[in-house]
């Protein structure tokens, strides 16, 4: 007894052991990924994503997902329409399935890219999160539809709103006022978001 006891305890000790060697190696690996992303090497970040000890500690999604943001810095848009249909349907949990629909659809909206919103309000709609719905739909009108029916709610008690909701709807506004054909307003919010972001930085 006291044997199988004293063979436990060194199993779980090793366990522990594996545990953090692999966390270890993980973070190291994501470090460098990140700082390959960051400083936009995108060679040094392309061989670090086919390196055999990527594959081995950082899991396909993150790797694609770390390959779409590099695909959308260098503004690659046929592959970057090719990772999200890889992406989308890879996502398995809500959190992860909310993110890549919120990023795709960001994406395609402000590109004006109809076809890739109408398919991907349906999937939105399967999430069952009316806040993001009404928001994707919102954005949907104005750049898509190229309506003007938003601007009432989104001046309303603007200058109380928080730094990222006010910078939020000055973008909206800004391109409202566009639609709306009154280019002053339409300059004056979109000023506002630059000077918005320098604060926000």
């Amino acid at each position: 007894m006291k044997n199988a006891f004293l063979l436990i305890g060194i199993l779980i000790i090793i366990q522990i052991v594996f545990t953090v060697i692999y966390q270890v190696f993980r973070n190291k690996k994501e470090n460098q990924l990140i700082t390959a992303l960051q400083s936009s090497n995108f060679d040094e970040l392309d061989r670090l994503l086919q390196a055999r000890s990527t594959k081995i500690f950082i899991g396909e999604y993150n790797r694609e997902y770390l390959h779409l943001n590099a695909l959308m810095m260098q503004e690659k848009k046929k592959e970057i329409n090719a990772t999200f249909d890889k992406l989308i349907p890879m996502a398995r949990n809500k959190k992860s399935k909310f993110d890549i629909l919120n990023k795709a659809f960001s994406y395609y909206v402000f590109a004006e890219d109809r076809a890739h919103c109408d398919k991907l309000l349906k999937e939105i709609e399967k999430l069952d999160n009316k806040s993001f719905l009404d928001s994707c739909k919102m954005k949907y009108d104005i750049f898509i539809l190229k309506k003007t029916n938003h601007i009432t709610e989104l001046e309303q008690n603007f200058d109380s709103l928080p730094l990222l909701k006010k910078l939020n709807n000055s973008v909206l506004l800004s391109e409202q006022y566009k639609n709306a054909g009154n280019p002053t307003k339409a300059k004056y919010y979109e000023n506002l978001s630059k000077s918005l972001i320098e604060v926000k930085k």
